[in-house]
């Protein structure tokens, strides 16, 4: 870690930054580290000094949100941020401020900040409309609409512009955390984490920054990688466009999801690197050689929106039988789980994986964990 750990800087963006500047990140909750080493890593590779960096996971408790202070905020740190694959938005922060004791006032005093301070970036020249967007972490009297709409009004009669809900000139974030509001500019405008690729995206699906992060936990950047329930073939396609000299393989037992995913192979334009396959998890050992993969990365069905139904300590039993023939010893296993203790229960009988790393992340409304697993090296035989 590069970065330094911080709290407070909602404070140091309250009483202002000086010549420093700052950035704003939105992800998926229990992702947030992984924003800043991805960010440190970013902008080492630019030439940027990294170990500056201050950096607040989950300001005021707000999770799936990373402030980071940077000495200096130019178009080649912006550009930098803007290729994230971990995050959703990025935004330029420009001011935050108290909302007072006074809860029925607060749409108020948003209005009458704003309406002072404004926002510099609708004077661009030839800039026609905005929007504002509002999240809300906390219990208020208001919804997020409610601030959009005096915010909204507010800027509206300070520029005299129009409001264009579709495609704005320019997105104006005012996010209220618990007593305090923070005034910025977005830079995307389309969730980073939303491939552009995609034509088939069933329910279940990881989401892309998710997959990301599963493949930054395999370790991997050369080697043999395989997701055997492939689904929309995100993990994959993740993979291919990340690492460019990984050697993927691929498989689903759906038809349906099969050829969804290889239409989604075709739009990012990676069939040379992807094949997927029909093919039962329980038959793979006979398609594979043992101890072939360096990596399993992959998203099993957990039982919430897929899966319903199933015998789960059976399903993640015999899902290890084939994980500990297929890998490599050492050799790591990534994948999302629902369900536990289920999977610590599979696991202890035969004990043939190191549980490595575990941690819960926020997707679609739901909370699973991603485990990290390696295979054991050892004399013992792990063949089925």
């Amino acid at each position: 870690m590069t970065w330094q750990d911080h709290s407070g800087l909602l404070d140091k963006l309250e009483a202002g930054l000086g010549e420093r500047g700052a950035l704003w990140f939105t992800t998926n909750p229990g992702l947030e580290d992984i924003v800043a080493d991805e960010l440190s890593e970013r902008l080492s590779m630019a030439g940027i000094d990294a170990t500056t960096l201050e950096v607040e996971r989950k300001p005021l408790g707000f999770s799936g949100n990373v402030i980071v202070l940077l000495p200096n905020l130019d178009v080649d740190v912006e550009r930098a941020a803007c290729e994230l694959r971990s995050v959703h938005h990025v935004v330029r922060p420009l001011y935050g401020f108290d909302l007072g004791p006074a809860e029925d006032e607060a749409l108020d005093v948003i209005a009458t900040q704003l309406t002072a301070r404004g926002v510099p970036a609708l004077e661009a020249d030839g800039l026609t409309s905005f929007r504002v967007t509002s999240r809300r972490s906390g219990t208020h009297p208001f919804t997020s609409v409610d601030v959009q709409r005096q915010a909204g009004a507010a800027l509206v009669d300070r520029y005299g512009l129009g409001v264009d809900l579709e495609k704005p000139d320019c997105e104006v974030r005012v996010d209220v955390i618990g007593t305090r509001c923070l005034v910025g500019v977005q830079l995307t405008r389309e969730s980073l984490s939303r491939r552009k690729q995609r034509r088939y995206n069933p329910r279940g699906a990881v989401k892309s920054n998710v997959a990301y992060t599963m493949l930054r936990f395999a370790g991997l950047s050369v080697g043999r990688i395989l997701d055997p329930f492939c689904g929309s073939a995100t993990i994959p396609i993740e993979a291919a466009q990340v690492y460019p000299d990984l050697n993927i393989e691929t498989s689903d037992y759906s038809e349906r999801a099969v050829e969804g995913a290889r239409q989604n192979v075709e739009a990012a334009d990676l069939n040379r690197r992807i094949d997927v396959f029909c093919r039962d998890v329980a038959d793979l050992p006979e398609h594979h050689p043992a101890d072939r993969f360096d990596a399993i990365v992959t998203n099993p069905p957990f039982g919430v929106r897929i899966g319903r139904g199933m015998n789960f300590l059976t399903f993640y039993s015999r899902f290890l039988d084939v994980a500990a023939h297929l890998l490599k010893p050492g050799g790591r296993l990534v994948f999302l789980v629902w369900k536990r203790g289920v999977i610590d229960r599979a696991n202890r009988p035969h004990n043939r994986f190191r549980r490595n790393h575990v941690r819960v992340v926020e997707t679609g409304g739901i909370f699973p964990r991603i485990y990290v697993f390696e295979k054991r090296v050892d004399k013992q035989d792990l063949t089925l």
